[in-house]
């Protein structure tokens, strides 16, 4: 099963950038491309059984679709469906329900946002199915609010989604990597707060069951980054969005980063015959294994947690690197252009080019610190999956929360303590 660790890009994007500034063209394309708000994109897909008689788009003419009433946004992706094909749409109360009338016959088909049938999927609760056409709908523009704030001059918090989509950046997906950057500018340090993906929380704006922070982001964005304010009851300033695709190359580009890792591992990379070994202590990867390692969680006892972990280590690796050497300045048109596609941010293109400038007069060797939720796991319902049907989860322990809030506070000081 695929999981990303994409983030990694978002991290080290005002770095990336300050070192590029002297190729303005390749350096003022990207930084057009990935503060430009475009509207995310929900995708949604048709499926029958695998022995209906229905074998491709036109067959749906005339038949029945049912839709989960509990999605917000089904009432739109129904009318979509209806504008591009004559159908009888319905809608069903919750999850249970809809797929009980699915497998007894009772609607012909089903329409799913993508993340939602990938988990029914991976739950074993679909099977045997085919998909006969897949659309998309295009999301309101959100009340994202901005933060106006000088970020050369006053601490801020970015909240960093490495997104599980495998169809752009665009698409709303399973947000797998969720990290909260904390950038003292003054102090010039960094810190970085890994949420576990299973992480139970409350989403916001809803009330009843909690649901795992990964499928806030199947509801786009601002979900996940409201729902983390709640959660850690911060204020975030900004957010970048990043796919997982990039990782590889932009490692590639920088020929290599050292990791640590505590445990002897050897990891197949996906899609490939490649593997890849590694040893207690200090070693160093190319992009493959910079990847894999990431994205391993099965060999730790605390699974997600211990990848949080590796992920915080890839992302200090990847901003020594680019510190390490002007020699990596040659690179910089060739990351940024491996970047554009992949990444997302809502900071403003002012006030990323002022924080440049800043850089540029003074070069910032970043601390970087880094911490994790913790707590216990347990199978529990979730908001987007219903009752009947317990997920595992992360319970978040009140320490651990109040650790990382304490953390954060800190760093969100203008000046240090005495």
């Amino acid at each position: 099963m695929k999981k990303v660790i994409s983030i990694i890009l978002g991290v080290i994007v005002l770095v990336v950038a300050a070192v590029g500034a002297r190729y303005l063209l390749a350096y003022n394309g990207f930084l057009d491309k990935i503060t430009m708000r475009k509207p995310e994109m929900k995708q949604y897909s048709v499926v029958v059984l695998d022995d209906s008689e229905l074998k491709e788009f036109a067959d749906l003419e005339g038949k029945s679709v049912g839709f989960l009433k509990t999605d917000p946004k089904a009432a739109n992706a129904s009318e979509k469906l209806k504008n591009e094909i004559k159908v009888d749409v319905d809608f069903y109360e919750d999850m249970d329900l809809l797929i009980e009338t699915f497998h007894n016959l009772i609607t012909d088909s089903i329409a799913l946002e993508n993340d939602r049938l990938e988990i029914l999927k991976e739950e074993n609760v679909l099977n045997n199915i085919r998909t006969i056409y897949t659309f998309e709908i295009e999301l309101e523009s959100e009340d994202m609010i901005i933060s106006e704030k000088e970020i050369t001059a006053e601490p801020f918090i970015v909240y960093l989604s490495g997104s599980d989509s495998r169809t752009g950046i665009k698409t709303t997906a399973r947000s797998d990597v969720n990290i909260v950057v904390v950038v003292n500018p003054k102090q010039e340090k960094i810190l970085l707060v890994s949420i576990p993906r299973d992480t139970y929380v409350q989403l916001h704006d809803t009330v009843g069951l909690k649901d795992k922070l990964t499928h806030a982001g199947i509801y786009g964005i601002n979900m996940s980054k409201t729902t983390i304010e709640d959660f850690l009851n911060i204020t975030i300033d900004y957010t970048i969005k990043v796919s997982f695709e990039t990782v590889v190359k932009v490692v590639d580009q920088l020929d290599g980063i050292d990791i640590n890792s505590d445990k002897e591992m050897t990891l197949k990379v996906e899609g490939g015959q490649k593997t890849c070994n590694y040893v207690v202590g200090t070693q160093h990867v190319d992009g493959d294994c910079a990847l894999r390692f990431a994205r391993e969680r099965k060999s730790y006892e605390t699974g997600d947690r211990h990848r949080g972990e590796n992920q915080q280590q890839v992302i200090t690796s990847i901003i020594g690197r680019l510190s390490s050497s002007k020699d990596y300045l040659l690179k910089i048109p060739a990351i940024l252009d491996i970047a554009a596609d992949s990444f997302e941010t809502t900071i403003s293109r002012e006030n990323v080019s002022e924080f440049i400038r800043r850089q540029l007069t003074g070069p910032v060797n970043w601390k970087v610190e880094s911490i994790t939720i913790d707590g216990t796991g347990t199978m529990e319902p979730t908001y987007s999956m219903g009752t009947n049907r317990p997920l595992y989860v992360m319970l978040p322990s009140a320490d651990s929360i109040q650790k990382v809030t304490n953390k954060i506070n800190e760093y969100l000081k203008d000046e240090p303590e005495s």
